[in-house]
């Protein structure tokens, strides 16, 4: 998982399709542009790290594989951190991963609406 797995492909005029173009022209034939819709509300899944510090789950936790940092609904985000929580309790990867403080935190999009 990537963070990337619910996006919705964007709906855009052809006046907005040519501004992508103009500026995928600019940037070179390497680069790419998509266009997705945002959402309103995403869930960060988060590891603390030290006293009002907190990371990004999948960079805390980066050998543990497909594991995802941004959820489209809380209840998803509350059950991967359940998953999250047992799974460093019972692994048996090595060296261990320490196990932190885990939560999900409320990220709100202002530029959505």
């Amino acid at each position: 998982m990537t963070g990337l797995d619910d996006l919705k492909i964007a709906v855009l005029s052809e006046e907005d399709l040519a501004t992508i173009r103009t500026l995928e022209k600019k940037l070179g034939p390497n680069i790419r542009l998509v266009a997705v819709e945002s959402k309103s509300v995403l869930y960060a899944l988060e590891a603390k790290m030290a006293p009002n510090e907190w990371q990004r789950v999948d960079t805390v936790y980066s050998e543990i594989k497909n594991i995802k940092a941004y959820y489209n609904e809380l209840d998803t985000a509350k059950e991967a951190k359940g998953w999250l929580k047992g799974f460093l309790i019972n692994n048996n990867l090595s060296p261990k991963p320490k196990k932190r403080p885990i939560r999900v935190r409320e990220v709100v999009n202002t530029e959505s609406e």
